[in-house]
């Protein structure tokens, strides 16, 4: 990895297409994003809002931070800083605090918070789940980038849930993720396949790292129920191993040496073989990437993202190798700069 201790920390927020001047910027104390691979990302602007000479608030009531307004947040080092959230401003606190300066908080999502407005009772007939995806990414303005799920569904209920919690749902329960780029809705399956967006040195690159390993909820078999309405016989999906492998030696395997385990799911209606496989496939690899799991601090990268795969070197066999990025969170300050924060998941060791 490029040696960033000798590089600048660096910022710039635009707003409605706007860069924010210097003039602003120097009121700004802090910049948070938080990428999430399971929820909204979010961001959080922090601003002193006083002006001493004239013993007022200055941000408070400005245009600039209006509800809905657009942002766009880049972080980096001097002369190479690059996007870490597109979204829109959602709300605004004022902290007050006598004796001190108070400061302003500006919050914001990406376009996923859209999908969280109100509660639905809806039913989608003889679509599949890709197709339902774009369905909705349309409904919210979104342009829809989906991989096909190729399982035909008859009936699909939405039942008393927003559009991210329904889709979510339909996405964990087959493996795929749903993430929102701006105007951009994916939806498509968990990128475990993909190659590393970026390799971390245990002693180079890494201030903070605790990997943990488990396989207390490993199995060596997923299996799930259903009822064919139509034949009027029982219907069986079952999953054996994982999708992809992010290293050599599995936790199924490791879990094997307590004895095989087998699980059952029956809480999701099935209609097809094929659903019911898809659905124990997903889960299997779901239980698969708790084998190993950690959280970690960098000195701040833009190619750390939430739904990435980072590769970690110098960490021993067991926990070397590939992970599979859930959350992460970039934080500027001017004291203390730029870093960012991790949490990953591995579903196999190479020792």
């Amino acid at each position: 990895m490029t040696d960033l201790h000798e590089l600048v920390p660096d910022f710039s927020i635009l707003v409605n297409g706007s860069e924010l001047s210097t003039d602003i910027l120097v009121d700004v104390v802090g910049v948070s994003v938080h990428q999430d691979v399971n929820a909204a990302s979010m961001f959080t602007i922090r601003m002193m809002t006083w002006d001493i000479q004239k013993s007022e608030l200055t941000w408070v009531d400005d245009s600039l931070f209006n509800v809905g307004n657009t942002v766009s947040i880049k972080m980096g080092y001097v002369d190479h800083v690059q996007e870490v959230i597109a979204g829109e401003i959602t709300g605004l606190e004022l902290e007050y605090i006598a004796a001190e300066p108070p400061q302003l908080v500006v919050r914001g999502y990406d376009r996923r918070h859209r999908l969280l407005r109100g509660r639905k009772t809806k039913s989608f007939l003889n679509m599949k789940d890709s197709d339902i995806a774009k369905q909705i990414a349309g409904n919210h303005s979104l342009s829809p980038t989906v991989v096909d799920t190729k399982v035909k569904l008859d009936y699909v209920l939405q039942h008393n849930q927003t559009d991210m919690e329904f889709l979510l749902d339909r996405a964990q329960r087959i493996g795929y993720e749903v993430v929102v780029e701006d105007k951009k809705l994916y939806f498509r399956p968990r990128q475990v396949a993909g190659s590393e967006a970026l390799t971390l040195d245990l002693q180079q690159d890494l201030l903070e790292f605790f990997p943990r390993l488990t396989a207390v909820t490993q199995v060596g078999e997923m299996s799930v129920r259903g009822w064919d309405i139509k034949k009027k016989e029982a219907i069986t999906g079952k999953a054996t191993s994982e999708s992809t492998k992010l290293g050599s030696k599995t936790g199924t395997k490791a879990a094997g040496t307590f004895g095989t385990r087998a699980e059952w799911s029956v809480e999701r209606p099935v209609s097809t073989k094929a659903e019911a496989d898809a659905i124990a496939q997903g889960r299997f690899d779901e239980m698969a990437l708790a084998y190993v799991t950690a959280e970690g601090k960098i000195l701040g990268n833009t190619s750390l993202k939430a739904g990435e795969i980072v590769k970690i070197e110098g960490a021993g066999k067991r926990f070397s190798g590939k992970y599979y990025v859930t959350s992460a969170v970039h934080t500027y300050m001017p004291r203390t700069g730029y870093e960012t924060n991790f949490t990953l998941r591995r579903n196999a060791t190479d020792g």
